[in-house]
């Protein structure tokens, strides 16, 4: 029984952490030395147009700092030690649903009626998510982190910075789902014929 393992791609962390670089020089620029934003200021306003400095541009500028920051830091986290977001176990599946730095939420298999892949529009965007239908939401958040509930016991995990797409993990899943169901009942055949 192979295993299903589900990380974000590491292109698309990558290309957020390379995204973030600039906002990181421009907030530490405003902080120190003001190089980059005086030439820019001086490109594209006439001298006598020019505003001081103010502190509120220097709160800006922290704000600035610390969100690329934290962003470069989870986005290079991802790349080299990426955290599993769907993650088949014997026992059930594990969903990260409670953001970073969080567990994973483990829906035991009893309690999943079924698993498919799909899109939802988001904003005239079709979004690929990953369709699990639960019988019973209890332990599951109730506004889940990379997720929505999509009714009332179907929760759809978003898919899109995935390197697989969500119909081919859903058929994945479903193999290990029959896989683990096979060896539990070897399990039960097995004992009760050890008890006799």
């Amino acid at each position: 029984m192979k295993k299903v393992e589900v990380k974000r791609s590491g292109w698309r962390m990558w290309w957020m952490a390379l995204g973030a670089i600039p906002l990181l020089v421009i907030g530490l620029d405003v902080l120190t030395n003001r190089r980059i934003t005086n030439w820019l200021r001086e490109i594209v306003f006439r001298p006598e147009d020019t505003q001081i400095y103010e502190p509120r541009d220097v709160i800006w500028a922290w704000g600035l700092t610390l969100f690329a920051g934290l962003i470069i830091l989870w986005a290079l986290k991802e790349l080299f030690i990426p955290a599993a977001v769907v993650e088949t176990r014997p026992e059930g599946l594990a969903l990260k649903l409670r953001g970073p730095f969080r567990p994973v939420d483990l829906v035991p298999w009893e309690n999943i009626k079924d698993v498919e892949g799909g899109e939802i529009d988001d904003e005239e965007d079709a979004l690929p998510l990953l369709a699990v239908e639960v019988n019973n939401r209890d332990g599951l958040p109730d506004h889940p982190w990379g997720a929505r509930w999509l009714d009332a016991r179907v929760l759809g995990v978003l898919a899109q910075d995935w390197p697989t797409g969500p119909d081919e993990v859903a058929r994945q899943i479903g193999e290990y789902a029959v896989a683990a169901a096979e060896e539990i009942r070897k399990k039960r055949v097995s004992s009760v014929w050890r008890e006799e």
